[in-house]
């Protein structure tokens, strides 16, 4: 059976590939809540897709029922879905995933992607995550970011990933465009723990804003805007109803404003795109001269 289910491949300008998993990954949905938003707003349309029957335990991610308009039972199973979105206004189109880390067969989900990215010709991959951290709610939505290039990371100011311990789907999946030397960059937005909302709002406004920026491409905000305007009121007024929980939120606030100015993010929207462009175009003379030779 091929698992990779693909419709007329599109006509697509070295494009970059955007990755979002529910999931692991995916703290209070907010990755896959700006990958989405993304796709929405550039106009993104669905070109291949990625068969679930083998890659899920359906007794811990079910199939979802719903009646239609006529009130007829659809059954709609975890979705993993390629979106090709043509940008005329910047210099490369782009791909957008939205998926569901799988529980089994993860090396050849993994090799499905990869077999995508390479049919349709992607010379970068963005992927994005979400997790739980110490950070203070009212504080700016922290974006870091790394790469398992070397060339890449040392080009946009980011630091490879000296993490150890178990891994999701995105780490997976960095390691292997390592290894196939197709550049890749994660961009994570930290998420407080003690918020337990999902989607989180401000966290995917954030990412959308950084990765707007990061692709150089315009997009509008809609009701992630209207959404996180008053996010964090709703969490204050939730917190009234538990002392304990304030009074960890309240050191947490004096800690996080003396250790924020230690921390590293992502350097500006504007320095990552100018350096990221001039990389893939060094990237792609470099190619052409050896494919002519």
């Amino acid at each position: 059976m091929d698992y990779l289910e693909m419709n007329d491949l599109p006509e697509l300008r070295s494009p970059t590939l955007v990755l979002a998993f529910s999931g692991w990954n995916d703290a209070s949905s907010a990755a896959t809540t700006a990958a989405s938003h993304l796709r929405k707003e550039l106009g993104g349309k669905e070109f291949a897709s990625i068969n679930s029957d083998v890659f899920y335990n359906f007794q811990d991610v079910r199939p979802i029922v719903h009646l239609d308009e006529e009130g007829q039972r659809v059954i709609t199973w975890p979705s993993n879905t390629f979106y090709a979105c043509q940008t005329p206004e910047i210099a490369n189109d782009l791909i957008f995933f939205v998926g569901t880390e799988p529980h089994l067969q993860w090396k050849m989900f993994s090799n499905l992607i990869l077999t995508l990215a390479q049919k349709s010709g992607v010379r970068m991959v963005v992927t994005l995550g979400a997790l739980l951290a110490d950070v203070y709610h009212r504080n700016a939505v922290r974006i870091t970011g790394s790469s398992t290039d070397a060339e890449l990371a040392d080009r946009l100011g980011l630091r490879r990933s000296n993490y150890e311990g178990p891994t999701g789907i995105v780490g997976i999946l960095n390691n292997l465009f390592r290894d196939e030397n197709l550049p890749a960059v994660s961009v994570w937005a930290n998420v407080p723990h003690y918020v337990n909302v999902s989607p989180n709002p401000k966290a995917a406004l954030a990412l959308v804003q950084k990765i707007s920026e990061f692709l150089s491409v315009d997009v509008g905000l809609g009701d992630l805007e209207i959404g996180s305007s008053d996010f964090d009121d709703k969490v204050d007024h939730a917190l009234e109803s538990n002392k304990a929980i304030k009074e960890y939120v309240e050191e947490l606030k004096l800690r996080s404003s003396e250790e924020e100015e230690g921390l590293e993010g992502l350097p500006s929207g504007e320095d990552l795109a100018r350096e990221l462009e001039r990389f893939l175009r060094e990237r792609g003379k470099n190619g052409d001269s050896a494919n002519e030779s």
